[in-house]
């Protein structure tokens, strides 16, 4: 913006300072204008004007940048908005193709069948699952990402035990050859959703088998007391690197292994919402002795 302005009395230049920006661009000129001009030119105010000069071209530059990243945030924010929006859309519309796969191997299964064609239907029906599950993930993902979190619909004050245990005999008739060892200490009941707690226990005793040494038992441990509740399952394995384990919780994590790369890398970041949902926390040590998962619950959480 230029100032034009007329004046009686001439005025004169005592100092001048070129401001260029870090780029290397001319902004101005910082000058000194004054009708009876005091003797500047002296290396200590030349220093204090070429100071000043830095100092706009250092405010100019920053401000440049803020813009330059806000502009770039709003751009990644609304991408990202649209692709979860997205992934929330599409499993929604599978579960109907999904849903007529499944009866279609039902009334297969109720037909007469060789036994090579009975193998097949029951592959089919082992893969309809695991693409069920999927799409759950990816729907808890979307809630948890768009939605503030993973809602809990049926939170009640009930026995815990029994729901671990549940979990602990699915998962063995997958992992029979593999042996689960427990110790629950669990004094009276606790409020929490008993869908959702299955699927957190789940995902961590899931992670263990698949991931613990074949030879070491997994070691399941529950514990409820006046201080809260206590779950923790760990298993024998080498140490998870600690670039990996930082960002274990987050969604589509995945390790560098080989028994890292089914599925989408959702199950812990789940876990972890699940854990948040609840009013405790999901927490992880992986040292040469063992990889230890455990849930925590304060005591007000535990008893609602």
């Amino acid at each position: 913006q230029v100032f034009s302005f007329q004046a009686e009395e001439s005025f004169e230049i005592s100092a001048t300072v070129v401001i260029f920006l870090a780029d290397g661009r001319f902004f101005g000129t910082l000058c000194s204008i004054d009708p009876n001009p005091a003797r500047l030119k002296t290396p200590e105010m030349m220093g204090m004007f070429k100071l000043f000069a830095e100092l706009i071209s250092f405010h100019i530059e920053a401000a440049e940048k803020l813009a330059a990243s806000e502009s770039r945030l709003l751009e990644e924010r609304g991408a990202s908005e649209l692709r979860e929006q997205f992934i929330g859309v599409l499993g929604h519309d599978l579960r109907n193709p999904l849903g007529a796969i499944s009866m279609g191997t039902m009334l297969l299964k109720d037909s007469n069948l060789e036994s090579g064609d009975v193998e097949v239907v029951e592959m089919m029906e082992r893969s309809v699952a695991r693409m069920s599950d999927l799409i759950d993930d990816v729907m808890d993902f979307t809630r948890g990402r768009l939605g503030g979190g993973i809602p809990l619909q049926d939170k009640a004050l009930e026995s815990l035990e029994p729901v671990l245990t549940q979990v602990i005999e699915e998962l063995r008739t997958r992992w029979p050859e593999r042996r689960i060892e427990t110790r629950f200490a669990l004094a009276g009941r606790i409020h929490f959703d008993r869908k959702r707690m299955a699927q957190l226990f789940s995902n961590l005793l899931s992670n263990a088998l698949t991931h613990g040494k074949a030879e070491t038992p997994v070691a399941v441990t529950a514990i409820h007391d006046a201080g809260g509740m206590e779950l923790s399952v760990s298993n024998a394995a080498d140490p998870i690197p600690p670039e990996v384990l930082a960002r274990l919780f987050e969604p589509f994590s995945r390790g560098n292994g080989p028994d890292y790369q089914e599925g989408l890398g959702l199950g812990l970041y789940i876990a972890s919402e699940i854990a948040k949902s609840h009013g405790g926390s999901l927490t992880v040590v992986s040292t040469e002795a063992e990889t230890r998962f455990t849930f925590s619950m304060p005591a007000g959480a535990a008893e609602g």
